[in-house]
């Protein structure tokens, strides 16, 4: 088949997705492959979603996205062109490898908040955010797919959808006010990145229940899940920040995909091979990002040394942190010191007083929002490095114990008295 004496369609569809059949096909105009996208009805609805989502997809120019080559009709069906991804859905990735290690779903959860960020930069919702609409390709570049249900506020050519026995989003990965029918917002799909970030983490959705039925009760009813309590290799602070999109009040999820994206990105450090998935060796897709992905150093610190630069990145982190304090936002703090703490460690080494001191922050974060047990359980960590770093007299000690105690409701306990060197036992 040829469509528009342009684009040889292959013999065999790849896939029935969303409104149409998917077909790789080739432009033999610029020599290149590409795919097509062919509506398989003339519903109006449909067709008018099909072009909306298109455009839509045409509109979020970012290299995390499939680009939009054309579109147009074959025999009054309407068809759209698309960017070729050699790659596989996280669907079929996790189903093929298990839950993966850490520094991919980082690096994987860093790229789609970087989409999600251009996305709420022009007010658009995905609404649909799940692994099997998003592609890991051969170069480790990740593909946000399927504009179907994305809406953009504002902006009513794009925002009115019919309904009609469509099922909008997919349970278990749907933000909760989706589910009610409520507005929605960015933070909607922060739910559906925290949702993809559990399932490739742990192998399964956070909620996946017997019946659709108990599983949005789930939802609605129960405290978000921690993939930690499936998985012991995963840090605190992705442990929190996968807990935080998740939750149930929007007002409670991270403000922006960029306070995702802070916390992931320094986890997606010496990620390992996927032999069979990535390509073997380093292509041009890595080597021009690792080159764009240097930050430019700012104007007023382009000539400072390395250790000034650190530690101007540790005081506007600091800041960061207060102000988030002081506007309530306990959860988003406490990720704020951790990552301080995560950044300390990996310039000066775990045992830097500073680590300590953010470490401690985090906990205390936490008491606000009457987490005792979870602050005493993170103080209690940190008394245990400290001790054996400074020993049971330090002042730091001697006072973090006092607080673990006042947390616990119980009196300090003193600590032993410290034998003097070459005492024996």
């Amino acid at each position: 088949m040829s469509l528009k004496d342009r684009y040889k369609v292959d013999r065999c569809p790849m896939a029935h997705k969303g409104m149409g059949e998917v077909w790789p096909a080739h432009d033999t105009l610029l020599d290149r492959p590409v795919i097509v996208k062919i509506l398989a009805t003339m519903d109006a609805d449909l067709l008018r979603r099909f072009r909306r989502e298109a455009r839509l997809t045409a509109r979020l120019d970012h290299p995390g996205v499939p680009a939009v080559y054309d579109l147009g009709a074959h025999e009054g069906l309407p068809f759209v062109v698309l960017q070729k991804i050699d790659g596989i859905t996280l669907t079929d990735l996790v189903a093929e490898q298990g839950p993966l290690p850490i520094p991919w779903v980082a690096a994987i959860g860093a790229q789609i908040s970087s989409v999600l960020l251009a996305a709420q930069q022009i007010g658009l919702v995905h609404r649909d955010i799940k692994p099997s609409n998003v592609m890991l390709d051969r170069s480790g570049a990740v593909k946000v797919l399927d504009f179907g249900l994305a809406v953009v506020r504002g902006d009513e050519r794009y925002s009115r959808i019919t309904q009609t026995g469509q099922s909008l989003g997919t349970v278990g990965y749907m933000a909760p006010e989706q589910i009610l029918g409520r507005s929605v917002d960015h933070r909607t799909d922060l739910y559906g990145l925290g949702a993809t970030l559990f399932d490739l983490l742990t192998g399964r959705a956070p909620f996946d229940d017997a019946t659709t039925m108990t599983t949005v009760r789930r939802q609605l009813a129960d405290p978000p899940p921690r993939p930690a309590e499936l998985r012991a290799d995963i840090p605190p602070e992705l442990d929190d920040l996968i807990q935080s999109l998740l939750a149930t009040d929007p007002e409670d999820r991270p403000s922006s995909a960029a306070e995702a994206y802070r916390l992931l990105a320094p986890l997606a450090q010496d990620r390992p091979p996927i032999p069979g998935v990535l390509a073997d060796n380093a292509g041009p897709t890595q080597a021009y990002t690792a080159v764009l992905g240097q930050p430019s150093a700012p104007a007023s610190s382009a000539m400072m040394s390395p250790a000034a630069s650190v530690s101007l990145g540790i005081e506007q982190g600091e800041k960061q942190a207060v102000r988030l304090e002081a506007a309530g936002e306990y959860r988003a703090a406490a990720r704020e010191w951790r990552r301080l703490a995560h950044h300390i460690a990996q310039q000066r080494g775990d045992d830097h007083p500073l680590v300590f001191t953010f470490l401690e922050r985090a906990a205390r974060a936490h008491i606000p929002l009457g987490e005792h047990d979870r602050a005493i359980r993170q103080l209690s960590k940190v008394l245990e490095d400290r001790l054996r770093v400074n020993g049971s007299d330090h002042e730091a000690v001697v006072e973090l114990g006092r607080q673990i105690a006042q947390l616990s409701g119980t009196q300090p306990t003193p600590p032993p008295p410290r034998r003097p060197p070459g005492s024996g036992r």
